[in-house]
């Protein structure tokens, strides 16, 4: 069998909030007349940057996140703000909100992080050469920042301590770049 396309035929608005947009669409597959329903979720995309210090130690967040019920263990990241938004000034930005730092920003690729119902593309960077700049958190963001050598965030990630998935692609993408990999 071969690999199918599908053109949406029909569309049922579900929600449009001010981070996502939901979708019932009915999609015609190959040109045919064969039909089937996806629900999709609409994101705008997002950035997550792995700051690496002159150290050699990695700087990574630990918060609360609500849709897990969980404290997680995670790289800098956060949406693109508007359409338009080039993901190197959402790196940038985000970088210094979350982890409190600037510096030279080195695209690694994006990632999707759940292709079979939604749209999301996070971009994903390596930060090095860091400066101190000011964190300055939103109202509703509550985070410690901690650092760990690469030895030590591969060691939790095997151990699920880990298990966010765009800190793993970020890791796993920018490994020729860290000291002891």
């Amino acid at each position: 069998m071969s690999i199918s396309t599908e053109k949406m035929i029909d569309r049922r608005e579900i929600m449009n909030g001010h981070i996502l947009h939901v979708t019932v669409d009915t999609v015609r597959i190959n040109d045919t007349e064969r039909t089937s329903t996806r629900e999709v979720v609409w994101h705008k995309g997002a950035c997550a940057i792995l700051p690496l210090t002159a150290e050699g130690k990695l700087i990574l967040v630990r918060q609360y996140r609500y849709a897990p019920d969980e404290v997680m263990l995670e790289i800098p990241a956060g949406k693109i703000d508007a359409d338009g938004e080039s993901p190197d000034v959402c790196a940038a930005r985000e970088l210094e909100e979350e982890a409190g730092v600037t510096g030279e920003l080195i695209p690694l690729g994006y990632s999707y992080t759940s292709p079979g119902f939604c749209n999301e593309r996070i971009y994903l960077y390596l930060a090095k050469d860091l400066k101190k700049g000011t964190q300055h958190l939103d109202e509703d963001e509550f985070m410690n920042i901690e650092t760990y050598t690469p030895q030590e965030v591969e060691a939790m990630i095997d151990d699920n301590v880990i298990v966010d998935a765009k800190t793993i692609a970020c890791f796993q993408k920018a490994r020729k770049y860290l000291p002891g990999l």
